[in-house]
């Protein structure tokens, strides 16, 4: 990952990380601040993480965490066991459908909220926490949209049959009771609760108009600030490296945060003060997932490891946990990792 010139003096002075050579999975990290050397970053099973900014981090395996329905409950991406194997994978293998579920991280414990032998991805909770739009998919590609309310029911059909991308990037709320999303090709529509859906001028929408500015081709993803004042953007700048950078309401950039081989995930703080996002770099001590309050320009490296992440990242409704999820070779299978951060000192409400 490469900073720009502010960045990068400000990454240096506040925290810069040097890994030293290749650790064991108990080893500590030795980091250098200011000449002074500190050990924080401590390796926890297969994650690194820096135990300055972190209370504690929590795993949980076999799940994709989506978002946040209260502080101690996710939704989250499961397969459903309780199903027959009717999920073929590119190996000519069969699996199990996943399904969206509810997720208790005091207990434990997992509802599904609607088991069905498809599987069910791409979910996007509405800002009061009521509803969800989700994609049904067969490849994990393309899928139709769905609505459903939190605890499972009403589920009523908003697209036509794998007219949208299956993925959590595709879809947002833009109150309670809408989405927007666009179709395969590139049409826009507008979907309520109730399943009414229309088509509507993609000019009027703001996102779009700044994914033309910047290129539709070569903008990846686009994450709007909760008070709809700051948008974060990826944009590939050549074939082997993006940029992850901030604009005003009108679409002006305002500041560069990274360039990597990959981004992956991004997301900001419920106060719109603080972004999370992940890089890949060839550096280790120049990629995993950061958090950066963005009128400062303040950055904290949370973990070197948490890189590939599969899904959104998220914050709980407080501001003071960060959810994240990637994925993992168990026994030749893929196996799903969530991970709950527990920030210190950390004012994003």
């Amino acid at each position: 990952m490469v900073f720009n010139k502010v960045m990068l003096k400000i990454f240096l002075v506040g925290m810069i990380l040097f890994i030293s050579g290749c650790q064991n999975q108990n080893e500590n990290i030795v980091i250098e601040k200011k000449h002074k050397k500190i050990t924080v970053l401590t390796g926890n099973e297969e994650v690194v993480t820096n135990e300055l900014a972190l209370e504690k981090i929590d795993r949980y395996e076999g799940i994709r965490g989506t978002d946040w329905l209260d502080e101690n409950t996710i939704l989250t991406e499961q397969k459903n066991k309780n199903l027959p194997k009717s999920v073929l994978t590119d190996n000519g293998d069969y699996t199990y459908p996943i399904n969206l579920y509810i997720f208790n991280l005091n207990s434990n414990k997992s509802n599904v909220l609607v088991s069905e032998e498809h599987d069910q991805v791409g979910a996007v909770i509405s800002p009061d926490k009521k509803h969800i739009f989700y994609k049904q998919t067969e490849d994990g590609n393309t899928g139709t949209g769905y609505i459903i309310n939190s605890e499972g029911k009403g589920k009523v059909k908003v697209s036509e049959a794998d007219a949208i991308f299956a993925f959590p990037t595709e879809g947002r709320w833009i109150d309670n009771n809408s989405v927007i999303y666009t179709t395969l090709f590139h049409q826009m529509y507008l979907a309520d609760i109730n399943g009414q859906v229309k088509q509507i001028d993609s000019k009027s929408d703001k996102v779009n108009l700044i994914r033309e500015k910047y290129s539709e081709q070569r903008v990846e993803w686009i994450i709007p600030s909760p008070d709809n004042n700051q948008f974060a953007i990826v944009r590939k700048i050549t074939p082997t490296k993006r940029e992850l950078f901030i604009t005003d309401e009108n679409g002006r950039k305002t500041v560069s945060l990274a360039k990597g081989t990959q981004i992956f995930g991004s997301g900001w703080s419920p106060n719109s003060k603080t972004l999370a996002f992940s890089v890949i770099s060839e550096d280790k001590g120049e990629r995993g997932l950061f958090v950066i309050d963005v009128k400062s320009r303040k950055i904290t490296q949370l973990s070197t490891d948490l890189t590939e992440i599969a899904g959104p990242i998220t914050w709980s409704p407080s501001g003071k946990k960060l959810l994240v999820s990637k994925v993992m070779i168990k026994e030749n299978e893929n196996v799903f990792i969530a991970y709950v951060l527990t920030l210190k000192n950390k004012d994003t409400k």
